[in-house]
């Protein structure tokens, strides 16, 4: 594999991480005047028409693998997305949004050995511990309360942690692209059940609502996922994993610039310890069992 492709899937992860971490601030601003099914459907529908038209020569592969794997993973892309959005109309910032999402890179180890009988190592509960000490400091008041809004996003992160391990579980031996563009059509089927099923279709919309939702449609879904695709092709997938993490510090970031995000020295010492809990996931340096040393990543 060439050098040139390693650099360009690195930088690919990492606009994608960029793109990813702006996208809290837009969804929060998309939220204050639509409604979080109506973003849902609207985001997906586009993201698919363009995904349909950039895989339209591989549908003749398309199978009832393709499908499954496309009706689980795009079930579990719209429960993460709706319940992150609609934790942002109950009190969740930006900022917070992004840290206690990046927790599902702590679930993911967890919830492969209910489904996929793999045992998380060492470090995979050592960080669950962390994690929970970093989402304690964000989200605990001083009685010991959690705002709805950060329960919510909780959730999301399991949703989305599933939305990891059925992507994982339904693309071996799939091309990615074509599964990633049913499960975006999927997710798109969903957000219009539940836009009808609410009677939230909006008479109006302001040009800033629509700008909002393209940029969430457009970028952070249809070429974001996209770029993950391809970035993860080319580069060893614990230190994409590593780059991709890098999201919740671009939506602090774009949060403090973007929205005016206030952040307490707690809940800047709760972003850093959940920043090192992902990051102590994603690193396989301990021993096993067996007395394996873990193989270090190729770079």
């Amino acid at each position: 594999m060439s050098q040139n492709k390693k650099i360009w899937a690195t930088v690919m992860l990492i606009v994608t991480a960029a793109i990813w971490g702006s996208a809290f601030v837009f969804q929060k601003f998309a939220v204050d005047e639509v409604s979080t099914s109506f973003i849902v459907a609207s985001r997906f529908t586009i993201a698919g028409i363009l995904t349909i038209i950039a895989t339209v020569k591989k549908w003749r592969r398309i199978d009832k693998g393709y499908l499954l794997g496309g009706f689980v993973s795009g079930t579990t892309m719209a429960l993460g997305t709706g319940l992150q959005t609609v934790a942002m109309t109950f009190g969740t910032t930006p900022g917070k949004s992004a840290f206690l999402t990046a927790a599902y890179c702590v679930l993911v180890p967890f919830l492969a050995w209910v489904f996929m009988k793999e045992s998380p190592k060492k470090n995979h509960v050592i960080s669950a511990v962390i994690c929970l000490v970093g989402i304690g400091l964000i989200s605990l008041d001083s009685n010991l309360g959690i705002v709805k809004g950060d329960g919510i996003t909780l959730l999301c992160s399991v949703a989305f942690a599933a939305n990891i391990i059925s992507i994982a579980y339904f693309c071996r031996g799939r091309d990615p692209m074509l599964l990633t563009m049913l499960q975006i059509c999927v997710a798109a089927v969903w957000g219009w059940l539940s836009v009808f099923a609410t009677g939230t279709l909006p008479q109006s919309i302001s040009l800033a609502a629509a700008g909002n939702v393209l940029y969430l449609a457009i970028f952070s879904t249809a070429l974001c996922l996209s770029f993950q695709s391809i970035g993860l092709k080319y580069i060893n997938a614990t230190v994409g994993t590593i780059l991709l993490s890098l999201e919740s510090a671009f939506g602090v970031i774009f949060s403090v610039l973007l929205y005016k995000e206030q952040i307490t020295q707690k809940i800047a010492v709760g972003f850093a310890v959940v920043f090192v809990a992902v990051i102590l996931s994603q690193l396989d340096f301990m021993k096993d069992n067996e007395g394996k040393a873990a193989k270090s990543a190729e770079i």
